[in-house]
């Protein structure tokens, strides 16, 4: 992954802990980015797991054998797990261990979990807490037969506000760098060009807004398998001229500078957007479709616009209202930065999940009294 959501929130995380001063030991693969991020933060790192899905007994017993030795040699406070594969792991060695640790596994997208008894066995009875990085998606798990409603909480992805934030000066050069003129207006769009991120839709709804307002420009960040096809839809809209596909990028606080307006048109899979928060960190007005997690980051007419998902009419009159009214992306840019300021910083983030960790903790001394990690061999 090239810094996908859940390697983001397991970097910002490690960056905020270590910062307050916790020990942290990253597990994942070798050649993973995650090894990048324990050296960039002084974190430990384990980097001989197999993390391979499905029923692969060898790369199984290679997994518990390496996290029983992390677990005996680190002794964690907390184990936490972001994905299946390594939750599964996790949790099945702390069991076979005797459960001398908190399992807590963080949910990050809005795929169903299927009704079965080895879920119900690893939700219910292996994992202490469980995160989940929007209220819907929580909401929808609580009544969910293999969770517990009560040892689900919710917290947000949080965005460095210090690293994006509203700079002149370097929103001039990204606009030189991608070729707009001052009277440019730059409509945005920060996604893996992917099914789910609804590209196409935000290209239909600008297709004829293009031609009432020449001087529209549309920016593509990201990366992804459908970038032939969405090249090819451009062409044949006829608005390929405008719009500028600029890839997968690793200058992203710079970059975005360049956006007048933020569109995130998701269709499926989305939670708790790091690209919109980061958008709105940089004062920039937002659209947003109603899908999953995304009306929680905003409110509708205050620092942007939340419309219907998958529809192109409704889009594109909110992009008409933005690029119509100066006064209005300002007051909603304004309003989108100091709400990522009160509620979405990694500083609110990491203090959040501290306070899960202290409640797993509590959790499982109840759980288990007198089961201590001290007492392993």
């Amino acid at each position: 992954m090239k810094g996908g959501g859940q390697v983001r929130y397991v970097r910002n995380l490690t960056e905020q802990l270590v910062r307050l001063g916790h020990e942290v030991i990253i597990g994942c693969k070798p050649g993973s980015i995650l090894v990048d991020t324990a050296k960039h933060t002084g974190a430990e790192v384990i980097d001989s797991f197999v993390f391979r899905g499905g029923l692969r007994l060898g790369s199984w017993v290679s997994d518990v054998l390496t996290m029983s030795g992390a677990l005996r040699k680190f002794r964690p406070d907390v184990i936490h797990a972001n994905g299946s594969q390594d939750h599964w792991i996790s949790a099945m060695t702390n069991r076979l261990m005797g459960s001398p640790f908190p399992v807590i596994r963080t949910r990050h997208n809005t795929y169903p979990v299927a009704v079965s008894f080895p879920n119900r066995i690893l939700n219910k009875n292996w994992t202490t807490l469980q995160i989940v990085v929007c209220d819907i998606v929580r909401k929808k798990l609580a009544v969910h037969d293999c969770f517990d409603g009560n040892r689900l909480i919710t917290i947000h992805n949080g965005v460095d506000a210090g690293i994006f934030a509203p700079r002149i000066t370097v929103r001039e050069e990204a606009r030189r760098e991608f070729g707009y003129e001052p009277h440019h207006l730059v409509v945005g769009i920060v996604a893996r060009l992917v099914p789910a991120k609804g590209h196409a839709i935000l290209f239909r709804a600008v297709q004829p807004l293009i031609k009432e307002f020449p001087f529209l420009r549309i920016l593509v960040l990201g990366e992804g398998i459908l970038r032939m096809e969405l090249e090819s839809l451009v062409k044949e809209l006829d608005v390929g001229d405008t719009v500028h596909f600029a890839g997968y990028r690793t200058d992203m606080e710079r970059v975005i500078q360049a956006v007048d307006i933020g569109v995130q048109p998701s269709i499926d899979c989305d939670t708790s957007s790091f690209s919109l928060k980061e958008l709105m960190a940089c004062g920039v007005p937002v659209i947003a479709s109603n899908y999953g997690g995304l009306p929680e980051i905003l409110t509708d007419g205050e620092e942007g616009f939340i419309v219907a998902a998958g529809q192109v009419e409704p889009l594109r009159e909110a992009i008409q209202r933005l690029v119509q009214d100066p006064d209005l992306r300002r007051r909603m840019g304004e309003a989108g930065r100091n709400r990522v300021l009160q509620e979405f910083t990694v500083e609110c983030f990491a203090e959040r999940t501290l306070e899960a960790y202290e409640k797993a903790l509590q959790i499982h001394r109840d759980q288990h009294p007198g089961v201590l990690s001290d007492d392993l061999a």
